[in-house]
């Protein structure tokens, strides 16, 4: 880390030594670059549509789940299987199905495209839908935060359900009032989660779409990759990885600040 902290400050293509260049490699960055700030953007794009939906659909498959039935274990497993999938495996299995031309999610949606006279969805060859897409398959893994769910609510107190149902408290009433504010600090910390590891977003588009189309996914991390891997600009890339780590500390720092409206059992904060 502290070598990589050095190497910001140098030119380095991994031959030979370092030479010390000052803040020239932030100022290029900065100023200079015109991939920089369009693949920062791209990322902030991607931050921001994923954690809210990974926490709406991780959140509505653990109420769904937190039911005593049959064969609820193998529901739950289910769900939770694709997150210890290789990421490489699900991302060559959701290539093929949002592929345009014969892939499974168009023939399925085969019908509705005929009712409405369109053409078929181009998904991840499409650069307006191409985010959305990567997004739309982040979703597939919401049974790692569904687990932390599904572990708060089962410590929350059955007694405060009994007592709102003889207050006359209904189903919605349950959820909204106990569930969802008991909730809060594991939605707080898969919030957390979110962001962190949103801004490390890579492997997908490296797979699926290899930045494009129009580098529309092309990622912050993706560009420092390639700037380490394909320029040899070690010096760059450290430089970059110094920039994205302010970058998510300040944000996680911020959403730090919403600890005030976390509910802890037990104990108010």
């Amino acid at each position: 880390m502290l070598a990589s902290f050095y190497l910001s400050f140098t030119t380095y293509n991994m031959v030979g030594v370092p030479r010390f260049i000052g803040l020239t490699n932030y100022r290029i960055l900065l100023f200079n670059d015109n991939l920089f700030w369009p693949s920062l953007w791209n990322t902030l794009y991607h931050v921001m549509l994923s954690v809210p939906l990974g926490l709406v659909v991780g959140i509505a498959l653990a109420l769904l789940l937190n039911t005593k039935i049959r064969g609820m274990g193998f529901y739950r497993t289910l769900f939770y299987l694709p997150n210890v999938v290789s990421v490489v495996a699900l991302s060559l299995l959701w290539l093929w199905l949002f592929q345009p031309s014969f892939g499974i999610i168009n023939q399925v949606l085969d019908p509705v495209y005929r009712l409405l006279n369109m053409e078929p969805l181009g998904w991840y060859r499409d650069a307006r839908l191409s985010k959305l897409t990567l997004i739309l398959m982040g979703l597939w893994t919401a049974g790692g935060s569904m687990i932390i769910y599904l572990a708060q609510m089962q410590d929350i107190p059955f007694e405060l359900y009994e007592a709102a149902s003889i207050d006359g408290a209904n189903a919605l009433q349950k959820t909204t009032r106990i569930t969802l504010p008991l909730m809060t600090p594991s939605i707080f910390f898969n919030f957390i989660m979110g962001i962190i590891g949103g801004f490390q977003v890579f492997t997908i588009a490296y797979i699926m779409t290899g930045g494009g189309p129009s580098r529309s996914t092309y990622y912050f991390a993706y560009y420092l990759f390639d700037k380490m891997i394909h320029d040899n600009n070690m010096g760059s890339a450290s430089a970059m990885a110094w920039i994205l780590l302010l970058i998510t500390l300040v944000l996680t720092m911020l959403a730090l600040s919403l600890n005030r409206f976390v509910f802890y059992l037990g104990e108010q904060k």
